[in-house]
């Protein structure tokens, strides 16, 4: 099966190629490395945009292209046995020009993720990467049930005493500790989490109510997922926290095939005013696509994407000092959140969409 969905992706470049009259498709960018390599990782620093390795599909081929510090890791470590042998390698040295993929480029039209030649396909080359395949939802589903113990194990580990920055340094501890890259990890104090909608961790005390976001990368595979947690019950937040859930709740309900984004744009502005928060989606965006990004997309008033079988979305309504988020796989059947699985520890809040019952996290009392 790995070989033959790996080909799969290969021959849906290919008819890209041809759709666009081009000879062939050169990806340097690391988030399409680890969709073509099924997780292989081209970077050395975690910011980095394009990887330490290029892959140019021309003619049916796969050719890469790393220089030699670089080209035993990727072989051993980043690509898969499976699909080792699929590769034509060009080696150069690291102190070279890589005068090897000039020869492949001269006289083609190849279009490319970067600006690496002038023929730039960015945008479009990243919807190839869009529809998740069988793999890459066990992967992701994997990924979730990681997520989830991590940030129930975070909840139970932390006190109104610490900091921000110590809470932080938990949930970087625990999920590097699992081979797990921490993109971002986002600590609200009681104080923090009526001030900013992203707030970078700062040297305050959690205080009574807080809540924690996460997108955490495996396999090039980013999942966003938000908890929360009070140490004194409060009936007001939670009331809110709940109306809150409701609108996330109504965006996972309306992600199914042939819905575009912008339609369940407007549910989730619809839902804001229906629990009598109006103009709070003005405040932050709501989330949209994801997978090999955080957010492939953004959803707006104007995003016409229409959802497939195999997307993936991490919606995040907030209310100022709540927020509720999850990412979701969209099945043939049903859609799967897979940062919350059903086994979840975390206690479970029910909201009735309809004939459907959505489940959320709810406030988790310590």
């Amino acid at each position: 099966m790995f070989c033959s969905l790996f080909r799969k992706k290969i021959d849906k470049i290919d008819e890209f190629c041809k759709e666009n009259n081009a000879d062939g498709a050169l990806f340097s960018r690391c988030d399409n490395f680890s969709w073509i390599t099924y997780g292989g990782r081209s970077h050395i620093t975690l910011n980095t945009v394009e990887g330490e390795a290029k892959i140019l599909v021309i003619d049916g081929e796969i050719h890469l292209f790393a220089n030699n510090i670089e080209m035993k890791r990727l072989l051993t470590e980043e690509i898969s046995d499976a699909i080792n042998d699929k590769f034509i390698i060009h080696e150069y040295n690291w102190w070279s020009y890589d005068n090897d993929l000039d020869s492949f480029l001269k006289g083609k039209k190849i279009l490319s993720d970067s600006y690496y030649n002038k023929t730039v396909y960015s945008e479009e080359l990243n919807k190839l990467r869009f529809k998740l395949d069988e793999i890459e939802i066990n992967t992701f589903r994997n990924l979730g049930v990681a997520c989830d113990r991590i940030l129930y194990e975070t909840a139970y580990g932390i006190n109104p005493e610490m900091t921000e920055l110590d809470v932080n340094g938990i949930l970087f501890n625990k999920l590097v500790s699992e081979n797990i890259e921490p993109v971002l990890a986002l600590v609200f104090s009681d104080i923090s989490r009526n001030e900013y909608r992203h707030n970078l961790s700062r040297n305050i005390k959690l205080g009574k109510r807080i809540f924690f976001s996460i997108c955490a990368r495996k396999k090039g595979l980013i999942l966003s997922a938000t908890r929360s947690l009070l140490f004194v019950s409060d009936t007001t937040l939670k009331s809110q926290y709940e109306k809150n859930c409701y609108v996330d709740a109504v965006a996972i309900k309306r992600t199914r095939p042939g819905n575009k984004l912008n339609s369940i744009f407007e549910n989730i502005q619809e839902a804001y005013q229906e629990v009598g928060f109006k103009g709070e989606w003005m405040k932050h965006h709501q989330g949209g696509l994801a997978g090999f990004a955080a957010r492939e997309i953004t959803a707006t008033p104007s995003t016409c994407h229409i959802i497939e079988e195999g997307n993936s979305v991490a919606w995040n309504p907030t209310i100022t000092g709540t927020k509720s988020e999850d990412t979701v796989v969209v099945l043939k059947n049903n859609n799967e959140i897979i940062s919350y699985p059903k086994n979840s520890k975390w206690p479970e809040l029910i909201i009735n969409i309809e004939d459907e019952k959505v489940r959320r996290p709810d406030l988790l009392l310590i």
